[in-house]
């Protein structure tokens, strides 16, 4: 009889650790060149910040900087967007010189090259266009039409259900004036039929616009309103809007909600917001300084489950 019960938790505990090992994430960032001339000015504000975070990693995530040579901070978009498959979209957007993004792209490939399993697209596609519900939809700007201009729609959303083994794509329009046309900073999903998204105060009626596009293909969708401060104070570069006071570009992992602090009036009460919409952990972190490159907490990183390592 105690071989049995020994046995039994013996298997129970295997199953356990694997359990956790499957759902562990590893949250990578990037640190540019000390001498970039670009991001020189917020080179300490960047070692600050990966410093900062690294100390509030919630169990079951850990945290790396980004241990290979790549000259770029912000990871989410070259990087392979996940849903239940790994795929490597082309990094090519009409923002940067092809010459830029092909080596950006090509940089990033030998980083994952032996260390991650995932499969590839020659459609253009940034990652931070990409919100995936958990389940079976994604949500994009049709900032992806104008990058693939070679594509039809339809082949288009064959190609995405395809390769991310989804049966539903939204299209959004695209904020007026933001050239990146990231849906990351204007949805979030909570669950497959409740979703957070942006305010848009700034851009009167536009709110009201996007919710009737999402709720005609979803209608079900239940929309938690979340309050902007977006301030265009001290952006850095006049091609590329400042992202700072926007809330909505969260970090999620299957353990935790990595909030971003502007050090702005309304952190402390949409963060409130934020945590009675779920039961996970709900962890401030600073970016104040770093969003008026034009990016906040989800650009800056890349979240990765283990379960996809080599």
């Amino acid at each position: 009889m105690k071989k049995i019960i020994i046995a039994t938790l013996t298997a129970l505990l295997t199953i356990l650790g694997t359990n956790n090992l499957v759902s562990a994430e590893t949250i990578y960032t990037s640190m540019p060149d000390q001498n970039d001339d670009y991001y020189q000015p917020f080179y300490d504000s960047l070692k600050k910040f990966n410093y900062d975070f690294s100390r509030k990693m919630n169990k079951g995530d850990s945290f790396s900087v980004l241990k290979f040579y790549y000259p770029d901070i912000w990871l989410r978009d070259v990087a392979p967007v996940i849903t239940t498959k790994m795929v490597k979209f082309k990094y090519s957007p009409s923002y940067l010189k092809k010459c830029d993004s092909r080596y950006l792209n090509n940089r990033f490939k030998k980083f994952l090259k032996g260390r991650y399993k995932y499969s590839q697209s020659s459609l253009v596609l940034d990652g931070g266009n990409v919100q995936w519900d958990g389940d079976q939809t994604v949500v994009l700007t049709k900032k992806v039409f104008q990058d693939n201009p070679d594509w039809t729609k339809t082949e288009i959303t064959s190609e995405l259900k395809d390769k991310l083994k989804v049966r539903r794509v939204v299209y959004i329009s695209t904020e007026p004036g933001d050239v990146l046309g990231h849906s990351d900073g204007m949805v979030k999903f909570i669950s497959p039929n409740k979703m957070f998204i942006n305010d848009f105060s700034y851009e009167p009626g536009f709110l009201q616009k996007i919710e009737r596009q999402i709720k005609k293909q979803i209608p079900e969708m239940k929309f938690i309103v979340l309050p902007s401060a977006y301030t265009s104070k001290g952006q850095y570069d006049s091609k590329i809007a400042s992202a700072k006071g926007l809330y909505i570009n969260m970090l999620e992992t299957d353990h935790t909600i990595y909030f971003p602090m502007y050090g702005l009036k309304r952190d402390h009460s949409v963060l409130k917001m934020v945590q009675a919409q779920t039961n996970k952990p709900v962890v401030p972190v600073k970016v104040g300084n770093i969003s008026v490159l034009g990016g906040s907490l989800h650009c800056l990183t890349w979240n990765v489950p283990n379960k996809f390592k080599n």
